[in-house]
């Protein structure tokens, strides 16, 4: 249960924070650990949209560190470092947390601190999978555990990439779609365009590479039980990809893009869940 509780907190904390981003409140609170000098700040929309987010950090912090202990008291030998793990990530998120405000949210800083962000979720995704007792923890990447290792990176840098988009101000360089500028390829690779080019293409990237495996699992016996969870992936990337749609069409409306990130968080979790099954599926 404090798996599940602790994934759940996870994910609204990095969707309120894309709220915060989307509401350009990031500097509610232009001082840390305080908020304004003050452990309980002023009343104003923009101080409490980010004062919310760190409370919600708080209390997914509380979460992330019972979970961490109590995996670690049930795993065994070279796994106990996995939780050890996920509690330094913590502690260096909540430092680039401080610094990220401090510098005012240099664009490459807050990207990183999305990116350690999202390596933590999904580390607390493994060990709320892998509980010690009923599932033991392994690692494997052998067989078709490869396959969705590697397609958990893809979905992972894409997702960063998507925080780079945003935070560099990318977010309208292609204001058309599917077009770019008026161009299925924009003349001039450079820049915003560039960058918001290169999250747009990786979409396609990985709904080809996900389609390409649903169609295996016709062809393939033992990819064959995954072809639930496959298909469920691939009608959440076509979702993604309208919902982008509409981030560009709303001009990046805080609340779409908020949608945006929870669909991507709901991708990376199904590819997770396939791979852990085919990790301990391949171990038995």
């Amino acid at each position: 249960m404090i798996g599940k509780i602790t994934v759940v907190s996870l994910f609204l904390l990095l969707v309120w924070g894309n709220i915060v981003a989307g509401l350009k409140a990031g500097l509610g609170c232009p001082d840390w650990p305080l908020c304004h000098g003050r452990v309980l700040p002023p009343f104003r929309w923009d101080i409490y949209t980010e004062f919310t987010h760190r409370i919600l950090g708080v209390v997914a912090s509380v979460f992330l560190i019972i979970l961490a202990y109590q995996r670690f008291r049930h795993y065994r030998d070279k796994s106990k470092f996995i939780p050890i793990f996920i509690v330094i990530l913590l502690l260096i998120q909540i430092a680039l947390g401080g610094i990220v405000v401090l510098l005012e949210l240099p664009v490459n800083l807050t990207t990183v601190h999305f990116a350690n962000a999202i390596l933590i979720y999904s580390l607390a995704f493994y060990m709320a999978f892998f509980d010690g007792e009923k599932r033991e923890p392994v690692f494997s990447i052998r067989s078709y555990g490869m396959l969705f290792f590697l397609l958990g990176l893809m979905v992972f840098s894409q997702a960063v990439l998507g925080a780079y988009v945003r935070h560099s101000g990318a977010g309208l360089a292609c204001p058309d779609f599917p077009k770019c500028l008026g161009f299925w390829i924009p003349p001039e690779l450079s820049g915003m365009v560039l960058i918001h080019f290169s999250h747009r293409t990786f979409a396609y990237i990985i709904f080809i590479t996900v389609f390409v495996i649903f169609i295996s699992t016709y062809l393939n016996s033992d990819l064959r039980r995954d072809r639930s969870r496959v298909l469920i992936l691939l009608g959440l990337i076509a979702v993604q990809i309208m919902i982008g749609v509409g981030v560009i069409h709303s001009k990046l409306y805080f609340l779409t893009t908020a949608l945006h990130l929870a669909v991507a968080l709901l991708i990376l979790s199904t590819v997770l869940y396939t791979w852990f099954q085919e990790m301990e599926e391949n171990h038995v």
